[in-house]
């Protein structure tokens, strides 16, 4: 309950941050992958279908994770458009691995500190996006499916 609390609080901090945030602006040389796909908070069952979310290749060593339209709980008043930046990463033959600890994301361009992204974890496959983070004490999982753009 406590977590579901926190992440009601987290919306109204937000509240004036969201619905309609600009695209992020991608250079052309950037690499980008953009999956649909379900957000799920074990803790408390929650789900969000549909999370568009964007990988960008920033450099040969890191990336940035935008999550468009996100809701942490069912009671949360409105969605957010949020960004991890500077997520390391390494290329093999099964695709991309992507990972990070102690990253604190943004929303509506502000630093969120209270939520600090830890034990981020993901993989980028010719098809999929999966990933799993904790924000602050409550983990999350995201499973999406690549779509081309």
């Amino acid at each position: 309950m406590k977590k579901i609390f926190t992440f009601i609080l987290l919306a109204g901090m937000l509240t004036a941050c969201h619905i309609g945030s600009e695209e992020p602006e991608i250079q052309e040389n950037e690499k980008s992958y953009v999956a649909y796909g379900l957000l799920t908070i074990p803790s408390s069952g929650f789900t969000k279908e549909d999370v568009r979310t964007q990988i960008v290749l920033v450099n040969d060593h890191q990336l940035d994770i935008y999550m468009y339209d996100v809701k942490f709980a069912a009671l949360m008043p409105v969605t957010i458009d949020m960004v991890i930046s500077s997520v390391s990463y390494t290329k093999n033959a099964g695709g991309i691995h992507f990972y990070g600890d102690s990253i604190i994301p943004t929303a509506g361009n502000k630093p969120y500190d209270k939520y600090i992204v830890t034990d981020l974890n993901g993989t980028i496959t010719a098809d999929s996006l999966c990933l799993s983070n904790n924000y602050g004490d409550t983990p999350s999982v995201y499973a999406g499916k690549l779509v081309e753009e």
